[in-house]
């Protein structure tokens, strides 16, 4: 990324402080400091949805706890039921203390990567922080987890009223639609519920804050905007902290942008079909870190759509970076690359360091590259990768072929892919946990492949593995 644009989206990183003009006081923010670290805290607002399944207190000062509903009660039973969330800005350590309804007897805190290991005391654990992250407290597995949004502390932040600014204080609001243009800044408050959808077109956008948007009282695709926050054809870009709950379709695709930074966004988005994540459609330039995603569909998805955009040629997805996440998706893949390929190209497309807690569907791979429609996608890597695994069929799969949502009917071209350091760990199985590769014919292969230190239940993952199906049409798969 360049280092004009790394030097702007990192300013949202340090510690607050201005007092907000119009927001609550530091009494009512519950900023707090001792030996341990700083926390600020942030009351729901009056009318929100609060779970009664558990308390929090970060550094002995209670902090609210959200509810989410999955879809459609009764749809899938292992989806598991409604769920918590709760969010806290601070730096330095802090001793969390969190208080169930369920049985501790056999709580996890995952992502394992974090290896955090709770003191449990009847219906109560504790544990210290040291650092911003996301965590889900499982008690039960999948059902009715906490989800807990540790934040960095916000610096800077703008205040009512200064130009440019739309502003949305702590306190519950219902403004439907909310358009931003070309240099404003949409600004939602720690404390804020903002029931509506965000439509952003132009230049020199940011989106900020520690508030939630909220999508929760429209049906299925009858929002009153396309998506929950859209981005089209913007430039120099930002999305930062802010929480997305609920969404009636599709979470937050970008359409045709360049040059865009999302980080820290929490997706909380498990109550429909279609509601994938973040969608990273016919841009260039784009940057996702430190985000939380639970959808129903797919997590991460890069696509071309590009006649939603105008006549061909449609722009590439190129130059797209995905790190430091924290991925669960309930019916569908966690990451789908192609399918819709109405794109010059896609390539560039770069996954690292990233933890899939959850993926339930045991017929979807946690990994897709699928391009169609005479489309070539390449230089795609996969590197340090943690799966729970729960039972699914297959791993990964590359597969260029059309599927159902394809214009043309027609296979694309994979080249140039590296998945190193990754591991698969959870329910294991002679016929789970595959590694499917396969071109279409002679003129749509698969090539240049490179499988490095994989591990697959505990075991390295060679060629020669029975979990290894490497099809006709294919070149230069390599096993290391």
């Amino acid at each position: 990324m360049r280092t004009e644009f790394t030097l702007m989206a990192f300013t949202a990183m340090g510690i607050l402080t201005l007092h907000l003009a119009g927001a609550a006081s530091a009494e009512e923010r519950h900023q707090m400091k001792d030996a341990n670290g700083t926390v600020v805290t942030c009351p729901a607002p009056k009318g929100a949805a609060l779970s009664d399944q558990y308390t929090v207190k970060v550094n002995g000062k209670p902090v609210d706890v959200y509810l989410a509903p999955v879809w459609a009660p009764g749809y899938v039973k292992s989806f598991g039921g409604p769920y918590s969330f709760a969010y806290f800005d601070c730096s330095g350590s802090v001793t969390v203390e969190i208080g169930s309804r369920k049985s501790l007897q056999r709580v996890r805190i995952l992502p394992e990567s974090r290896g955090i290991r709770p003191d449990v005391k009847g219906d109560t654990l504790t544990f210290v922080l040291k650092s911003p992250c996301q965590l889900s407290i499982e008690p039960a597995a999948k059902e009715g987890p906490l989800l807990l949004f540790a934040n960095p502390m916000e610096i800077d932040p703008p205040k009512e009223g200064d130009p440019g600014v739309i502003y949305f204080g702590p306190g519950m609001h219902k403004p439907g639609e909310i358009k931003v243009g070309d240099n404003q800044t949409l600004y939602i408050a720690g404390g804020a519920v903002v029931k509506g959808g965000i439509h952003a077109q132009g230049a020199n956008i940011r989106i900020r804050g520690r508030g939630i948007v909220d999508g929760l009282d429209w049906e299925r695709f009858k929002g009153p905007t396309g998506n929950l926050i859209c981005l089209t054809k913007c430039t120099n870009a930002s999305v930062e902290g802010v929480i997305l709950k609920d969404s009636w379709s599709w979470t937050f695709p970008m359409w045709d942008c360049r040059g865009v930074h999302i980080d820290n966004v929490k997706i909380c988005s498990a109550r429909c079909e279609n509601n994938d994540g973040i969608g990273t459609c016919n841009s260039q330039d784009v940057e996702i870190e430190n985000c939380f995603i639970r959808t129903d569909d797919d997590s991460i998805t890069a696509k071309g759509m590009g006649e939603n955009l105008g006549p061909p040629p449609y722009p590439p997805v190129e130059n797209l970076t995905v790190e430091r996440c924290v991925l669960w998706a309930d019916r569908a893949n966690v990451f789908r690359l192609g399918c819709e390929c109405r794109a010059q190209v896609m390539r560039r497309l770069v996954f690292r360091d990233i933890d899939v807690l959850h993926y339930t569907d045991p017929t979807c791979p946690v990994i897709i590259l699928q391009p169609a429609e005479g489309m070539l996608m390449e230089e795609v890597q996969f590197e340090n990768i943690r799966i729970n695994g729960e039972g699914q069929r297959k791993f990964i799969e590359i597969s260029p072929s059309p599927t159902q949502w394809a214009k043309q009917q027609t296979p694309g071209m994979v080249r140039k892919v590296l998945f190193k350091d990754m591991v698969l760990d959870g329910v294991s199985g002679d016929n789970l946990g595959l590694i499917e590769v396969a071109g279409f014919d002679a003129g749509h292969i698969v090539e240049g492949v490179t499988f490095e230190n994989m591990v697959r239940f505990g075991r390295r993952v060679t060629q020669d593995s029975p979990s290894v199906r490497i099809g006709e049409n294919t070149k230069d798969i390599v096993f290391k």
